[in-house]
């Protein structure tokens, strides 16, 4: 089968590689390059753009589950080949994605734009009540009550501490980030959920402060470092996160926040986000509000 790719994330790489099927889920195929660290990610078109995704232009019903792990592949002059499934992908006349998230300069002072983040918390909110998720944005920022899941308290806590040390500029130790990396169960853990979020909000809001940038590259160092305490997955996306780059359903949103524009293309914006997974995406999207608000907007969280 021969498929053309539409876009592919910059952490792809431009020149020969060669990799073999790292796992296989209906929509998406990871890849391990051979060289170099992370996952590349083959998804079908109605999927979001990634980091490290190339996203195809694939017919009707078309599943990545036939595919088998450990099968070799190779990048040739643009060209993609799944050697034994003999899929060939062309790589060449595909666009690049990257996400901008500083250009998006959250201002939670403007009107509009705080009216968005409090539209998307009640909505998240909301989601998350109505399918019993572990954690509730709204109480999850309450850590001292007992009623609270195991992972949400662990999650709560950790994340007041980081809240804490964004507020200071100050990380003065990783503890913080060691209990909410690999935190709860699934592909993306709660905890990395949270971070992966969480460093995309803090990415908005830099402005170009040297003191908000250099406190973003010291909260990266720590999640790199500790990094392989979670599952290959989770780590390549919050390796891309610390670079600012995050899927586009997240980016999306967040820009959609950060303009202050049109509820209706908010709610739809935000849906696409939350719906990723069974909690994933709804997770991703608790740590995406917390972080805009950490260094200008902490009042909203406590309203």
């Amino acid at each position: 089968m021969y498929l053309h790719a539409i876009t592919f994330g910059y952490a792809v790489p431009l020149g020969n590689f060669d990799a073999s099927i790292h796992s296989v889920f209906h929509s998406a195929m990871n890849l391990r390059p051979s060289t170099g660290d992370g996952l590349l990610t083959l998804v079908i078109s109605s999927k979001p753009n990634l980091p490290h995704g190339i996203r195809l232009d694939s017919p009707e019903g078309f599943s990545f589950e036939k595919f088998q792990i450990g099968e070799p592949a190779f990048c040739r002059d643009g060209i993609l080949h799944i050697e034994n499934s003999h899929l060939t992908v062309q790589l060449s006349g595909a666009w690049l994605w990257k996400c901008d998230l500083p250009a998006l300069k959250f201002d939670i002072r403007n009107p509009a734009v705080s009216a968005a983040w409090r539209f998307v918390w009640d909505a998240l909110n909301e989601r998350q009540r109505q399918i019993g998720s572990e954690i509730i944005a709204n109480d999850f920022l309450h850590p001292g009550n007992s009623a609270q899941a195991s992972v949400s308290r662990k999650a709560g806590e950790a994340m007041h501490d980081l809240m804490d040390a964004t507020r200071r500029y100050v990380l003065a130790d990783n503890s913080a980030v060691r209990k909410l990396i690999g935190l709860g169960a699934g592909l993306t853990p709660t905890g990395d959920d949270l971070l992966v979020g969480y460093l995309a909000g803090l990415w908005c809001t830099v402005r170009n402060g040297t003191e908000r940038i250099q406190f973003i590259s010291s909260l990266g160092k720590s999640v790199v470092d500790l990094s392989p305490r979670t599952n290959d997955i989770s780590w390549t996306y919050l390796y891309h996160a610390v670079q600012g780059q995050v899927s586009s359903q997240l980016a999306n949103l967040a820009e959609a926040i950060c303009i202050g524009g049109n509820l209706n293309h908010l709610f739809d914006v935000a849906e696409n986000a939350m719906q990723v997974g069974h909690t994933s995406g709804m997770e991703t999207v608790t740590g995406l509000l917390i972080g805009l608000a950490a260094w200008d907007g902490i009042h909203i969280l406590s309203d």
